[in-house]
């Protein structure tokens, strides 16, 4: 038994040999290895259903309206009989026009028999050239007034025809603006050229109109597609393809936003306009491609904080990165936009590297990156699966997500951004052992 002096002395002892079987310190900095995962980069937004076209019915003629030949939600088929409007006067003026065009004719030709005299007279010398020519301008009067004439009747018969007014193509009507019994005035110089009778529109084929943040609007494109819910079907999707982006930005509540306009069949007619959607582009996906952290990634700024990190000399470092062999670029996986290849809206551009850990030793590794969702990035070349690398603070990369977060945190939230905790003092994910 030891005497009491040496227990304090033996605990101490006793102490130090337990943390001595800890095993070695944990590593400085985290890692993160190379897997494979599903990157997918997907744009949602919301909007209305609108007709590709609408048209509307006009009615050239003046008068009562004797009949409509469709109700709102009709289908009709080009020259389908919209509206019957009084037909009685235009009749009249086709009956008169039709008159006066024959005594225009009569007296043409009675000019035209004069005419024929006078070369006679004048070649024996009866009458004298200038009551020749007068004869002649008569034939040429007359002969304008036949003209004239035909005109007349021709135009009567259109404004009797336009009594009748027929579907220019096959739709369906949208509203009815009249009834019958109206009287309408359609003075067709004006500017509007007639009344409005009825509106139309093929809704066999419709378009959505979706509002999209400035900061998503890089990554679509015309043929991108997207998939369109509705509230009236909830458990049904529509299939559409972005049809045209609109230049000019709409400004609501401070917010910068595009229209976007879907294409989309509607051959059961099930899409009706003013219906809200909502629409969700598949911008680009990769499935089972190897992928990291976008922090993992270093830029060229980067070189001078690594080495201090790592205590190593920066210009080795950058003479490292400036040996190491290009990456042969792996193949791209997945949906490609038109044009070929993902938009530049969902690619990390410059020089990439990453620290590399083999060996117990730490590699600085070029690499080449795909797409990213600002969360992870594909990567294409430098790496293999299962490499690990460090995860350690990059300027250029913290500073521009900043950047992204900051805008997102303004706006709600944009889609796809995975929110981190705020770094530690220095700069420095926190870590164990340091």
């Amino acid at each position: 038994m030891l005497p009491r002096r040496f227990v304090p002395a033996a605990i101490c002892c006793m102490t130090v040999a337990a943390c001595g079987d800890r095993g070695p310190p944990a590593p400085a900095y985290e890692t993160a290895a190379v897997e494979r995962r599903s990157i997918a980069v997907v744009v949602e937004a919301a909007g209305v259903v609108e007709p590709v076209s609408t048209v509307e019915v006009k009615s050239k003629a003046s008068g009562e309206i004797l009949r409509l030949g469709a109700e709102i939600g009709d289908t009709v088929a080009a020259g389908h009989l919209l509206a019957s409007i009084d037909p009685r006067t235009p009749r009249n003026r086709v009956a008169q026009a039709e008159a006066e065009l024959n005594a225009a004719r009569a007296r043409h030709s009675t000019a035209r028999s004069q005419l024929e005299r006078g070369d006679r007279l004048l070649a024996e010398k009866w009458i004298n050239p200038a009551e020749h020519e007068a004869l002649a301008l008569e034939v040429a009067n007359t002969r304008a007034q036949v003209i004239a004439a035909e005109v007349a009747l021709e135009n009567a018969r259109i404004a009797l025809e336009d009594t009748e007014v027929r579907a220019p193509s096959a739709g369906t009507i949208l509203t009815r603006l009249v009834e019958p019994g109206q009287v309408i005035s359609s003075p067709t110089q004006d500017v509007g050229g007639g009344t409005v009778l009825l509106t139309m529109a093929d809704l066999g084929h419709v378009r959505a109109r979706v509002r999209v943040d400035e900061t998503d609007i890089g990554k679509l494109a015309p043929g991108i597609p997207a998939r369109v819910t509705v509230a009236a079907y909830p458990a049904r999707g529509f299939e559409g393809v972005i049809e045209k982006i609109e230049p000019k930005a709409v400004v609501e509540q401070n917010v910068t936003l595009f229209s976007v306009l879907i294409s989309i069949a509607n051959e059961d007619g099930l899409l009706r306009p003013g219906m809200n959607v909502e629409a969700v582009f598949d911008v680009v996906r990769r499935d089972a491609v190897l992928t990291l952290p976008v922090m993992a990634l270093r830029t060229a700024r980067d070189v001078d904080t690594t080495a201090g990190i790592l205590d190593v000399d920066a210009d080795e470092l950058r003479a490292q990165l400036g040996a190491a062999p290009a990456a042969a670029p792996r193949a791209e996986r997945g949906p490609r936009p038109p044009g070929g290849g993902a938009s530049p809206a969902v690619r990390l551009g410059g020089n990439l590297w990453v620290v590399a850990v083999r060996s117990g030793s730490y590699m600085p590794t070029a690499v080449q990156t795909g797409v990213t969702d600002l969360d992870r990035v594909e990567i294409t070349g430098g790496l293999e699966e299962g490499d690990r690398v460090l995860l350690l603070p990059s300027a250029s990369l913290v500073e521009t997500q900043q950047q992204i977060q900051n805008f997102a945190s303004r706006r709600g939230g944009i889609p796809g951004i995975t929110q981190r905790p705020a770094a530690q003092p220095g700069g420095q994910p926190a870590a164990p052992g340091r």
